[in-house]
């Protein structure tokens, strides 16, 4: 399993159409074996936003980048409105995933209820 960390320059005017985009794409991304994806903001709303993504492998990984659906998403307005900083790939070493836990606390934005 790898891990893929990319920080991203979002505009605060952007910043709910860009975790509405990111909401969008799940079918595809998951579709192309993507294990899970966070966006990751500072507590403090001061600094940059974190996209972690989670695969099974770097071939699964690899072979989406590869496809026509990722390109489609690359040339979005919505991927073309933020700043993406370089991918850094890291082989999980160990750990654990409370899935349990995790379907209790499935990840919203604090201002998600405000988005249609």
């Amino acid at each position: 399993m790898i891990a893929c960390l990319r920080t991203v320059a979002v505009p605060p005017e952007q910043r709910q159409d860009y975790l509405a985009w990111i909401r969008e794409g799940r079918a595809v991304r998951e579709a192309h074996g993507i294990l899970a994806e966070l966006v990751l903001e500072p507590s403090s709303g001061d600094g940059e936003t974190v996209v972690l993504t989670i695969w099974p492998s770097h071939e699964v990984f690899d072979a989406w980048i590869a496809t026509p659906e990722r390109d489609e998403l690359t040339v979005s307005e919505m991927h073309q409105a933020v700043e993406y900083r370089p991918i850094t790939r890291y082989d999980v070493a160990g750990g654990y995933l409370n899935l349990t836990g995790l379907a209790d606390h499935e990840p919203t934005s604090p201002n998600q209820e405000d988005l249609p």
